[in-house]
């Protein structure tokens, strides 16, 4: 036997033992835990209606608490009056923009529900079966199928059960973000250097000024993230509602909002929003399917190219992998909200990540110098 080979001395072997005692203490304490599993989930309850209201108000703080300092350079004080100012502004915005997009919305979704849905129930009844790539005959077997089968009906039935039984909860959860998200913002606003204190307090004096430093880079980088996500949402709509109007597509204004308020998901809002102007325009003719296609690509080249550079800078830029995983995560844990906010919380982890690695290079430096 080679005594020098490093597998069979004591220093190694006790590393071995050390790690295998740690995944063995981290397996047994996952079984522990999976015991009380009706008491985690509870728990987790909690802290998810705790929490999300905390995490709403502090990213909305970061785009509106920019505002407020604006007011204040121009000698607008004391802060309540910078921040019932900003409150009033925002009030203003959101009543204006309702009271002229939610007239429009409404006459066109009336419209599409007393002119095009019944050519929509007449499309599928005979026209889709006549144009059935596959054939006439083809298309009754796999009708006949579906029909006996009941996959239709307990899948409708199924989705209306979860709503039923989730609806009041979902109603209470979003009344009481709704009535408590202004006060905790309007709080944050005012004490915001104050609560930043106070949250650097508890960490060790040791590592104080590199959380100070972590904070103000989660501020400025996630902030400046959802100010930019914002205008482009915004914009994209915007040109959206201008470009389906000019190729004469008869509902612009309801597909140019989907396209706005879906441009906020990366990556799979350009999809979601295609889908449904590209199924209405080939089932109805409204208008060439190819020039809806081709508005949306342009306007992806153009959010690329030209909105995405100017408004969101370069150095906001993260790789398609972290967004996607953050999607596909938070919108596991926190469901559509999660999938909303995945991309500030993308944002948060390539800060994270990014002071973690310069952080380690220092360390590395000066290791090398001493």
């Amino acid at each position: 036997m080679d005594n020098n080979n490093k597998f069979f001395k004591d220093e190694y072997l006790n590393k071995v033992l050390k790690v295998l005692g740690i995944i063995l203490l981290f397996l047994a304490v996952i079984f522990m835990a999976s015991q009380f599993k009706d008491l985690w989930l509870t728990i987790w309850g909690a802290i998810k209606s705790a929490g999300v209201p905390f995490a709403l108000a502090w990213l909305i703080s970061l785009i509106v608490y920019p505002l407020v300092k604006v007011f204040e350079r121009r000698g607008v004080g004391p802060r309540g009056l910078s921040v019932m100012i900003v409150y009033l502004l925002i009030a203003t915005v959101l009543y204006f923009t309702f009271a002229l997009i939610t007239p429009v919305i409404i006459e066109q979704i009336k419209e599409f529900f007393a002119v095009d849905y019944p050519k929509l129930e007449i499309y599928f009844q005979t026209d889709f079966r006549v144009d059935f790539i596959l054939g006439t005959d083809l298309y009754d077997q796999i009708s006949a199928t579906i029909s006996e089968s009941g996959v239709i009906e307990n899948t409708v039935s199924g989705f209306l059960d979860t709503i039923t039984n989730n609806l009041p909860s979902m109603i209470f959860s979003l009344i009481t973000i709704g009535m408590i998200l202004p006060i905790l913002l309007l709080y944050y606003l005012l004490d915001y250097e104050l609560i930043n204190d106070n949250i650097r307090s508890i960490i060790p004096i040791k590592y104080e000024k590199d959380a100070s430093d972590l904070g103000n880079r989660l501020n400025h980088t996630v902030g400046a993230y959802i100010r930019g996500q914002l205008l482009l949402m915004v914009s994209i709509g915007a040109a959206a509602t201008i470009a389906y109007r000019l190729i004469g597509l008869e509902y612009f204004f309801v597909f140019g909002l989907i396209v706005g308020l879906t441009n906020i998901i990366p990556y799979f809002g350009a999809l979601i929003a295609l889908v449904p102007v590209l199924a209405y325009t080939i089932i109805t003719n409204d208008v060439n399917p190819f020039w809806v296609l081709g508005v949306n690509v342009g306007l992806q080249f153009i959010e690329g190219n030209i909105f995405q550079p100017v408004i969101m800078g370069r150095q906001l830029e993260m790789h398609p992998l972290l967004i996607i995983g953050s999607i596909l995560f938070f919108g596991s844990l926190f469901g559509l909200l999660g999938v909303v906010f995945a991309a500030p919380m993308a944002a948060t982890i390539r800060v994270l990540i990014n002071f973690y690695r310069e952080k380690k290079e220092l360390r590395k430096q000066k290791t090398g110098t001493t």
